[in-house]
């Protein structure tokens, strides 16, 4: 996969089908137990570790801002296909209310053909056509 097919992700214009977005939370869920494993090894390594450990907290801070970027981009995206405005990620922050949200963008399908966001993205990392 190239660079900037990755650097699509932060995308908040276009549409992104079901699984392109539990493709992206699964890599990140890997991203973050790898992050995990590096945690646990330096904190078994004692004071030997320090300077990796301050390294590791940085990419561990770039991780999250990156990830946090990436999540709010893939639910505007995921929004826009279903056909709805991608400020809809607001209601997930209410409860309760945050259900019906949540059932549209992890679990109802695509909306079949253009729409006012693009037309239909047939695979992963799909860039749009120059128009």
């Amino acid at each position: 996969m190239k660079l900037t097919n990755w650097l699509l992700n932060f995308d908040f214009r276009t549409r992104a089908r079901r699984s392109h977005y539990w493709a992206n939370v699964f890599s990140w869920a890997g991203i973050w137990l790898v992050f995990l494993f590096l945690f646990a090894g330096l904190m078994a390594g004692g004071d030997k570790a320090a300077p990796a450990g301050a390294l590791t907290v940085l990419l561990w801070l770039v991780a999250i801002v990156l990830s946090a970027i990436d999540g709010i981009a893939m639910v505007f995206r995921r929004a826009h296909d279903t056909g709805r405005s991608g400020w809809i990620w607001l209601l997930l922050l209410i409860p309760i209310v945050n259900l019906l949200p949540l059932y549209w963008l992890l679990i109802e399908d695509s909306h079949q053909g253009a729409n006012k966001y693009g037309p239909p993205v047939k695979q992963f990392y799909e860039p749009t056509a120059a128009a």
